[in-house]
């Protein structure tokens, strides 16, 4: 293959797809784009992945991405905000077992630890309607693929330079000014996510004040995301070295875990590791609280000294039905003092409503009967799989009484681009030249005092790709529906997809 390239010269292909396939697969095992089997968890397999770019807006990019640093103050103002929490939360303590004890939790448990730590992520679509970003939503906790999502932009420029004869691979830093020309492919600046989470936690670790304390990951059984989650140990290691870390489930730790009443302190048998941070990759749904004992690992943790990502007012926070209630008059502007960032950020906002008052519930049925087609019925559960669409809404409406449908929210349905591009997956299942649409995140760190309303830290640090064929609903990559994907800036936006779709 010629290495020389000529920007004055199209881009072509030089070798066959399938053997471009099996490059960016060899690529992507050996540079750690994995996870574990499910039904053997000694083996590893890839990740799923796009294995070109998608093309995407840079100017729509930068704008999500300029409005992070507000967006992670917004929601770390809110969770300190009991009345408006218990406010949004109103309609769903008293029916939803899971939410009505984390709030139990919260309101019930001293706070005895000021320093906050939030790695956040900000989910959201492109809408061809409006011509706007539009979020989907806010991640105050398991913010997943920090880990491996700057791994997917070095598998894509490493799959042009070895694919395509006559081709430039530029990164293009925020607010750097777009000069595409035929033969050069704009990807985003490089991706820090992972970096800056681990400086997040660091500086965390550093308020705790005991250098020989621990960070404890808390897992589910059965982890199968390990390398996205040991990426971030091992950026963390990279800037302080002696931090020891332990990976525990909720069931291991009802063992395993002590509580000093009198220091307040939790500790790690049978080491006796005192632990600093308590860093949350389970404990978003309720299958992960297998029985009461897990509920008082969960108390426990909540009341000690330990610093906690998320703690429960923030995990709180994070539910759909405070996404919704942001939406009403004046509560962005309570904590965004600054108008046209308030602005921006309402911006954002789908049409969303709910379904607790009494006095508009049955409109807002008739709403969403008359228009099954337009919304998404959304619970309060993350995870993925959750989602209603179209048809799949009307049995709810039928069958459910108010207090049921008051688990919900309506979302005014999103109508995103639709690119064509090449799914790697792996066992061979790649879907080659398939339409697909992209869901961006945006990730934001905060580390912060809550008594001084000291804020350390407040950076927008990175960006994960989602994308999935225009079929599919859900947008989960843990869940299979979605690959991890990276994006390209350049104006001519279906070259790549062209190019790839031609014989070498």
């Amino acid at each position: 293959m010629s290495m020389k390239k000529n920007k004055n010269c199209p881009m072509r292909l030089h070798w066959p797809i399938e053997d471009v396939v099996a490059f960016a697969k060899r690529y992507a095992l050996t540079h750690g784009l994995l996870c574990l089997v499910p039904d053997n968890l000694d083996q590893a397999t890839m990740v799923p992945f796009s294995l070109f770019p998608s093309p995407y807006s840079y100017s729509h990019f930068k704008f999500i991405w300029s409005i992070q640093t507000a967006y992670n103050r917004l929601y770390n103002r809110l969770s300190l905000d009991d009345e408006v929490l218990e406010r949004s939360l109103s309609s769903v303590i008293p029916i939803d077992d899971f939410i009505g004890r984390l709030w139990r939790i919260h309101r019930t448990v001293p706070r005895r630890q000021p320093i906050q730590l939030d790695l956040y992520r900000n989910d959201y679509m492109r809408d061809t309607k409006t011509d706007k970003m539009r979020q989907i939503e806010f991640n105050t906790i398991s913010s997943a693929f920090a880990g491996l999502t700057g791994t997917v932009a070095d598998i894509h420029k490493a799959v042009l330079r070895y694919a395509l004869d006559n081709c430039h691979v530029r990164e293009l830093k925020i607010n750097e000014e777009n000069t595409s020309s035929k033969s050069s492919i704009d990807l985003i600046l490089p991706n820090n996510a992972l970096k800056k989470s681990a400086e997040a936690m660091v500086k965390a670790f550093e308020l705790y004040n005991n250098p020989r304390a621990c960070i404890l990951f808390l897992i589910v059984p059965n982890e199968r995301n390990v390398c996205d989650q040991n990426a971030l140990i091992d950026a963390v290691e990279k800037l302080q070295l002696n931090i020891r870390f332990y990976s525990k489930t909720f069931e291991q730790l009802s063992d395993e875990l002590e509580y000093d009443e009198k220091t307040f302190n939790i500790y790690l048998k049978p080491s006796h590791d005192e632990v600093a941070i308590v860093y949350f990759r389970a404990g978003y749904i309720p299958d992960h609280y297998t029985d009461e004992k897990c509920w008082l690992v969960r108390e426990y943790i909540e009341q000690s000294r330990a610093i906690k990502c998320p703690t429960a007012r923030s995990q709180l926070a994070g539910f759909k039905i405070v996404q919704e209630y942001l939406t009403r008059e004046g509560i962005v502007e309570k904590y965004i003092e600054d108008k046209d960032l308030a602005g921006k950020i309402r911006s954002t906002f789908a049409s969303m409503f709910t379904f607790d008052d009494e006095q508009t519930r049955n409109q807002h049925i008739e709403t969403l009967r008359r228009n099954l087609h337009d919304y998404v019925l959304k619970p309060n559960r993350e995870g993925g799989g959750n989602n209603k669409y179209d048809d799949e809404i009307l049995p709810i409406l039928q069958n459910s009484n108010g207090n049921e449908l008051s688990n919900y929210i309506a979302m005014e349905k999103i109508h995103p681009p639709v690119c064509s591009t090449c799914l790697i997956k792996p066992n061979g299942k790649h879907l080659l030249h398939v339409e697909c649409i992209n869901e961006i995140g945006i990730y934001g760190t905060m580390v912060t005092n809550v008594e001084t309303n000291e804020e350390y830290i407040n950076e927008v640090t990175g960006y994960l790709v989602r994308t999935k064929t225009t079929d599919t609903n859900e947008g989960g990559v843990a869940t299979g529906y979605s690959v991890l994907d990276c994006l390209n800036f350049n104006e001519n936006t279906s070259e790549l997809a062209k190019i790839f779709s031609q014989k070498a």
